[in-house]
């Protein structure tokens, strides 16, 4: 096991670790996804172990439950949503990093292969001031393509 910065959040099932530099908003996002109903799992650091080849992320006992806002500082997010608001731990599925650059427009999705404790996982890199959580939502719910529709506009 070891321990990871970062926040893990389960949106409709799926764990989706948020990694990038402090204040980039990973626990602004993880507050929007709890508000829409989905879970939180870590916020800060996730405790991450390898599981045969699943990659499977829990809270700290320290930081377990808590949400670290930039402002309001530590919330207890069962106090404030419910414990449905929180899970113990969640498969890490899909890895999402908070990156400053902006990224090429591209109507096919850019999910690249990175190894966490030698266990390949979808990692996509995304600009802090995109719609993350509802971003997120639509990663978990499988509505992304692989390849661009002929029908669709092109970006830019």
């Amino acid at each position: 096991m070891s321990l990871i910065p970062g926040t893990l959040v389960l949106v409709n099932g799926m764990g989706i670790l948020l990694r990038g530099p402090a204040g980039s908003g990973k626990s602004d996002t993880a507050l929007a996804l709890i508000h829409a109903g989905h879970r939180l799992v870590a916020d800060d650091a996730v405790d991450i172990q390898r599981l045969d080849d699943t990659l499977v992320g829990s809270a700290p006992a320290a930081g377990a439950g808590l949400l670290c806002l930039r402002g309001p500082g530590l919330i207890d997010v069962a106090a404030c949503f419910g414990d449905g608001a929180l899970a113990r731990s969640a498969t890490v599925d899909r890895v999402v990093d908070l990156v400053d650059e902006p990224l090429p427009a591209s109507t096919e999705a850019d999910w690249r292969s990175i190894r966490i404790h030698g266990v390949p996982c979808p990692r996509m890199a995304v600009v802090p001031e995109r719609p993350l959580s509802a971003l997120l939502e639509v990663i978990a719910t499988g509505g992304r393509t692989t390849q661009p529709r002929p029908e669709a506009p092109a970006c830019g």
